[in-house]
């Protein structure tokens, strides 16, 4: 490893080592540029366009993450919550800023159980309903079709939390367990060449959700479905997945011949050292295992949301400070990319 290389990381596992009150970031390259060498993207999801108001939010973001996902404002009923009028204001807002900041945008919330407006609550008919999801994909898909928006979260959250079917929505009501597949043919017509995801919770935790999303998945490959991946959302509270079962994920939808990738991460505990050993990792054996795309829900502590009270979840704390999260995913980025490198 060139000498470079060796005082970076070591920068790294120093700061790591003092805590949340560690070195500032410019004393780091940021993780945007370590992941390049390797076609990595690192992300931050959970963006919602009034963030970027504020100077350090909006360089930060754009210092430290090649790829952004919107928080709420490409679902349906903030996006398209009346028929016939679409609010592009705030997606427009986000897709510039990537554009402008050399990022890629990650679609998120085409359909989910949440967020469904009245209007598409009311129907009752197949028919109407498929229209509905036709036209909704038609319009955000192709607006961004060829503006960096090259991935998409099709369907968020299919199964019960805690696994043991299909979630009881409105699709799944009008259309049956169908209703999966037919939106991934939509949104393929919509978009031909974006890369297509179904978006599932905890399933690195549970291991029957998991095989009841991996029966799901390999169904729908087998019946011709285009679907291109599995995104891991990654909300982890206390306890990260065992090790080795994100290996074992990567490696059976690659055997589908399926992407998988961390789309929400965050890390919910008091605990600031386990918070950061957390990170570490996760973000290592994601990368070992093949992984190459990863984001996180939200970048600061300024705009977290978390179920543990007192909790600072993300890898940057209230001030733009980098945390233990930041440098153990620096140090596992630097890693990874050095023996690939060198």
């Amino acid at each position: 490893m060139p000498n470079i290389y060796v005082t970076i990381l070591l920068n790294a596992l120093l700061a790591m080592s003092h805590g949340t009150n560690a070195s500032k970031t410019n004393e780091t390259c940021p993780l945007r540029e370590i992941a390049a060498s390797q076609d990595i993207l690192i992300g931050s999801g959970a963006i919602n366009p009034t963030y970027l108001d504020d100077p350090q939010f909006a360089a930060t973001l754009a210092q430290q993450f090649n790829s952004l996902s919107p928080e709420n404002e490409g679902k349906w009923v903030f996006f398209h919550p009346t028929e016939g009028y679409y609010n592009w204001t705030s997606l427009d807002r986000l897709v510039d800023f990537a554009e402008d900041n050399n990022m890629v945008v990650k679609g998120h919330g085409l359909i989910s159980s949440c967020c469904n407006p009245d209007y598409v609550l009311e129907i009752t008919d197949p028919s109407a309903l498929r229209a509905a999801m036709s036209a909704h994909f038609e319009a955000i898909m192709r607006r961004y079709d060829g503006k960096r928006v090259d991935r998409w979260d099709v369907v968020s959250e299919a199964l019960k939390t805690q696994g043991g079917g299909l979630n009881n929505n409105i699709f799944h009501n009008v259309l049956g367990a169908g209703y999966v597949a037919g939106a991934f043919h939509i949104a393929r017509a919509a978009s031909p060449d974006a890369r297509l995801f179904i978006n599932e919770n905890l399933v690195e935790s549970l291991p029957g959700k998991r095989q009841e999303l991996y029966d799901l998945v390999s169904e729908l490959v087998a019946d011709g479905v285009p679907i291109d991946g599995v995104a891991l959302q990654m909300h982890v509270t206390e306890v990260p997945p065992v090790p080795g079962v994100l290996t074992t994920i990567v490696e059976s939808y690659a055997a589908l011949g399926l992407e998988v990738t961390i789309a929400e991460m965050d890390v919910h505990t008091l605990n600031a050292t386990l918070e950061t050993e957390i990170y570490g990792a996760i973000i290592n054996e994601a990368l070992n295992a093949g992984t190459s795309d990863i984001s996180f829900w939200g970048f600061t502590d300024k705009h977290a949301y978390t179920w543990v009270p007192g909790a600072k979840p993300l890898m940057f704390d209230e001030s733009y400070q980098p945390k233990g999260p930041f440098y153990a995913t620096y140090a596992a980025l630097l890693d990874f990319v050095s023996r690939k490198v060198y």
